[in-house]
């Protein structure tokens, strides 16, 4: 983990800024297309605080990324199964691409996993989001093309899942 990013539960002041990064990410990642309707869930930031666990990454005092843990009967949650600590909505603001800030979240997600006795972790990419698949590739992601799902015509996700480390 990057010894200059420290990960903490967001508060609500934070979750304004949470949804602008994840909409900067994901539109900078080439995922939104113009007049998208998914911003407004990337925004929604205080329905997915309510019955999910969202993380900030902070360095030096500034938010620099976030991530959802869909909790068990979360409304965010997506593939996760009865063993497994689904994640959504990673983001990180783009001029902090590739500082590591990335990875700090995933091992927030991993401690959250061995903290309630979760045997792996899971989540799915978007197909055209490669530089995303490669990330998670590197920290030992595996796809599950058995869990793969579209929630609209051309959005395709693929899922993800990794022991927890």
């Amino acid at each position: 983990m990057d010894s200059n990013v420290t990960i903490r539960t967001a508060e609500a002041d934070d979750l304004a800024e949470l949804g602008r990064i994840c909409v900067s990410a994901y539109d900078q990642s080439g995922q939104l297309e113009p007049g998208s309707p998914y911003v407004e869930t990337l925004l929604d930031t205080p329905t997915r605080a309510a019955d999910s666990r969202l993380l900030v990454a902070e360095r030096e005092g500034r938010i620099v990324g976030t991530v959802t843990i869909c909790l068990p009967g979360s409304s965010s949650a997506e593939i996760g199964r009865a063993d497994e600590v689904e994640f959504r909505f990673l983001a990180v603001d783009p001029p902090a691409w590739g500082t590591g800030v990335a990875r700090a979240l995933v091992a927030a997600c991993d401690q959250h996993a061995r903290d309630t006795g979760a045997r792996a972790l899971a989540i799915c990419v978007r197909d055209i989001n490669v530089g995303a698949a490669a990330m998670y590739e590197r920290m030992g992601f595996m796809r599950e093309p058995d869990r793969d799902w579209s929630p609209r015509p051309g959005v395709d996700l693929l899922a993800l899942t990794r022991p927890v480390q």
